[in-house]
């Protein structure tokens, strides 16, 4: 009987036992910097993201504006992301000027003071989360490729889904709330990009519906980027479970 209770008191602590996701979400839309070109949709991007993900999380930091600065980032980005256990879920989401090279945090006057996507992958694959995943919509994203990262046999199961390719802009459209790349990721998200209809959306029908919806709407002149080491199959998100 003892042993019995002591099965069941197990079982019920399995069942309890729940992944969870953590998330920072960053959109700078004015720079420090007067020379810096002020971008429109960045912040609105950002809290539509972070407000996508508080359905399902109450574990969503959200950076704009001034209080995106290189130091803040990685210290959200550091303590965010080390609170995950191994079945977790961790997220960055960044929105704003980018560079071939890195992106561009509030205080960033010149190349030295960029948040390097070195950085931003060290930081991801220190966690113990199980799946780690990049959104950007950045100009210049797709160059994180080519740059001085980890090799994809180094970064674990880190998915990035970059905005546009190294030598493209990312989009913007007065008559959008959101840039082209953020506005089918939210649709992508909520529902649109399941192609299959079992209300799971993976990577792959992820980019295959947000690739497809960018490079239409832009006339080809931007094109989304999908990399990394994971499997297509990858789970990015469940209805209703972010």
């Amino acid at each position: 009987m003892r042993r019995t209770i002591l099965l069941l008191i197990l079982f019920l602590a399995v069942l309890g036992i729940r992944a969870e996701t953590y998330v920072v979400c960053v959109g700078i839309g004015t720079y420090a910097d007067p020379k810096v070109k002020n971008l429109t949709k960045t912040e609105k991007d950002a809290k539509a993201i972070a407000e996508f993900y508080k359905k399902g999380t109450d574990n969503v930091i959200t950076l704009t504006g001034r209080y995106a600065t290189k130091a803040q980032i990685l210290k959200s980005l550091r303590s965010q992301f080390g609170r995950a256990k191994e079945g977790d879920k961790i997220i960055f989401y960044f929105s704003g000027h980018g560079y071939p090279g890195g992106f561009c945090p509030y205080d960033m006057t010149k190349a030295e003071d960029g948040l390097s996507y070195a950085e931003v992958i060290k930081v991801m694959s220190d966690s113990k989360a199980k799946d780690k995943i990049i959104f950007a919509d950045a100009c210049n994203s797709g160059a994180i490729r080519q740059s001085n990262v980890p090799t994809k046999s180094d970064t674990g199961n880190v998915m990035l889904f970059l905005s546009s390719r190294g030598n493209e802009y990312s989009i913007e459209s007065p008559l959008l709330s959101n840039g082209y790349f953020t506005n089918y990721l939210l649709h992508g998200l909520g529902g649109k990009a399941d192609a299959n209809r079992d209300r799971s959306i993976t990577a792959k029908e992820l980019y295959d519906y947000v690739s497809i919806g960018v490079t239409q709407l832009s006339n080809g002149k931007q094109h989304p980027v999908m990399w990394g080491s994971f499997p297509d199959d990858l789970v990015i998100v469940k209805y209703g479970h972010q």
